[in-house]
């Protein structure tokens, strides 16, 4: 038995059925079989034979190939033999960062249409699951590769999928994306030790002692879900109960409080399907009338009933929830409310100050206090916040990733590190180095490395002497100095409400413009707003010179410049007036004699700025100090 065991052939999770394998580079293939054994590999006419060492490990390299396919890859040792079908050759790149990378096309605009028409052979997928690790690991805890359809497009990261679509549409080439990327993760969680300054045993140590404490809080969370056997699971896409009927009984229901999310009431890790219960009371005029539930905002997403009738449902975390009730579903005296709230990270459940009453015709009910909750299907996350500790992604999500070709990366990220100016101020740094430590790791002093530079949103830390956001966009920009890297201005397509903007094609298809360029030679297309040049001092005024403007500087909204500021010796910046001539821009105010500064864009939302080239891309945010 133990030996039938060890011939059984096994292979990373990366080299599957549908798999995208990089074109014009070595091709490597590796798994595990009985140790010290033989095994023979045929690939696209190739054969190779190589031995497994005496853990079972074995790996072979195949020679280049152009774009292709499809072709299988078949595998051979100690009587076991695997067929890898419908493979392409194409170019992989890596999506990664937080929640506006992960965030899928289903929860973007017009994602019926485009999922319905999105059935393209060529664009496939890998998702690498949400896990972390104390120390760098190998092996990927799962994960398929998928083909773009109406069946699973909906799951792609948007702004891979629409970069993908784009650069395939030109170039005929397949694309793989290689999506690793989890919400609210801070950069520091996807830097490797060398990367942040420390050696590999301070970085397990710290961790180590992370997951002793984490262990125990997440144990007495487990304890309490206990009582509903069942409910704790692996994955809470199991989710299937149906509690919206009035009858149900909740004799072992327990009651926390809302507005709040669950975590703040005993919930603390909990992801997943929550039922909410709660009764309301109705004289006989009010019920005729018919009410509107305020259900303030529901983290992530909802469905919601009244007396077992469906009012209303939401997929988004921070929208409010306001559903019509008419007076057929109410009755006089006592009525009830059941909300099926599925969270699929972080913080869960209703919360917000945006109103939790029922409008009748002649008042409010309030429905704030203590609610009746039950979990359906939910998962307990061991450490709460690991995608912000250091390392800790690194060694899981992207570390076993090193062994696989890519053609570059994708990037968007930094909203996590823009919560105070010291984190942002720290980012430059650690972005440097990130991108110089990951080309280390894939041995590819130059791998392209294109990212989103941060939308406008009013993140409620800017102030008049700081916007953190604004600092975090310099530091993105100064990473441009590295050789290959490239930044999608995203200023002008934000949502100042929301920070995740539903709009990921055109973000997904600026990075394109940049890949089409730099990596795949279509020189002619544009893919950069105006780019500060360089500058002369006029006396009180300041003449900006920009490259990459096209044939001539515009505004894409308006009758004047906005968005410019210009600073004296009192170092304290005062709007501008701007004007364009002969192809600059001449900024100046008129209290500011003797100009030492000039900045553009400098706020978290910086709404009102409206430079653009004649290719209609934005202008990026910039502070330019004088030198005299």
């Amino acid at each position: 038995m133990p030996s039938v065991l060890y011939a059984k052939i096994e292979l990373p999770f990366l080299i599957g059925d549908n798999m995208v394998m990089q074109r014009r580079e070595p091709i490597p293939v590796w798994g595990w079989s009985a140790p010290d054994t033989a095994v023979t590999l045929t690939f696209a006419g190739e054969k190779k034979t190589v031995h497994s060492d005496k853990n079972g490990a074995w790996h072979a390299v195949f020679s280049s190939k152009e774009a292709g396919g499809p072709y299988q890859l078949q595998i051979s040792s100690g009587g076991d033999t695997r067929t890898v079908r419908d493979i392409l050759v194409g170019d992989v790149w890596l999506c990664s960062g937080q929640s506006n990378m992960e965030w899928v096309l289903r929860n973007t605009d017009n994602a019926k249409q485009e999922i319905a028409h999105s059935g393209n052979n060529e664009i496939r997928h890998f998702k690498v699951p949400l896990t972390w690790s104390v120390a760098p690991s190998d092996r990927l805890a799962g994960g398929e590769w998928e083909i773009a359809g109406p069946d699973t497009s909906g799951e792609f990261t948007a702004v891979g999928y629409y970069f993908a679509k784009k650069v395939n549409a030109e170039t005929g080439i397949p694309i793989g994306l290689l999506h690793s990327s989890w919400g609210g993760s801070a950069i520091e969680a996807w830097m490797s030790p060398a990367a942040l300054g420390e050696t590999d045993a301070m970085a397990a140590d710290k961790m180590e002692q992370l997951v002793a404490d984490a262990e125990q809080s997440a144990q007495s969370i487990k304890n309490k879900l206990s009582r509903w056997p069942g409910a704790l699971v692996d994955r809470f896409k199991t989710a299937d109960a149906d509690w919206s009927a009035p009858d149900v009984d909740e004799s072992d229901w327990i009651e926390i409080s809302a507005p709040q999310l669950w975590e703040e009431d005993g919930l603390e890790g909990v992801d997943g399907v929550v039922w909410y219960r709660k009764t309301f009371h109705l004289d006989a005029k009010q019920a005729a009338a018919g009410v509107v539930l305020h259900l303030a905002k529901i983290d992530d997403n909802d469905i919601t009933w009244v007396n077992g009738h469906k009012v209303g449902g939401t997929e988004a975390y921070n929208a409010v929830r306001r559903y019509e009730v008419p007076a057929e579903f109410l009755k006089t005296g006592d009525n009830k409310i059941a909300i099926r709230v599925e969270d699929t990270g972080g913080g869960g459940g209703i919360y917000s100050d945006a109103g939790l009453y029922v409008e009748t015709a002649d008042g409010q009910l309030p429905l704030t206090g203590m609610w009746k909750v039950k979990p359906d299907k939910v998962t307990v996350t061991m450490i709460s916040g690991i995608n912000q500790t250091a390392t800790a992604l690194y060694n899981k999500m992207l570390h076993p990733l090193f062994a696989f070709p890519i053609e570059g990366v994708l990037w968007y990220q930094g909203e996590s590190n823009a919560d105070n100016t010291e984190e942002a101020y720290n980012y430059r740094g650690q972005f440097e180095n990130m991108i110089k430590d990951w080309r280390k790791s894939w041995h590819k002093p130059e791998l392209a490395f294109y990212w989103v530079q941060l939308a406008n949103f009013k993140s409620g830390a800017n102030t008049a002497f700081s916007s953190p956001w604004a600092i975090v966009r310099d530091a993105q920009t100064a990473a441009l100095e590295l050789p290959n890297t490239g930044q999608a201005i995203t200023i002008d397509v934000g949502n100042p409400d929301d920070i995740h903007p539903r709009d990921k094609k055109t973000v997904g298809t600026r990075l394109a413009l940049i890949a089409l360029n730099k990596v795949y030679g279509k020189h002619d297309i544009s893919y950069s707003g105006p780019v500060l040049k360089d500058y002369k001092v006029d006396g009180a005024k300041v003449e900006l010179n920009f490259s990459n403007s096209g044939s001539k500087l515009a505004i894409s909204d308006g009758d004047s410049v906005n968005g410019f500021e210009i600073a004296g010796a009192d170092r304290k910046y005062k709007p501008a007036t701007a004007l364009i001539q002969n192809n600059t821009v001449v900024v100046s105010n008129d209290s500011v004699e003797q100009p030492v500064a000039v900045r553009y864009a400098w706020d978290d939302n910086p709404e009102d700025a409206n430079l653009i080239g004649s290719n209609k891309l934005s202008a990026g945010p910039f502070r330019l100090i004088i030198s005299r």
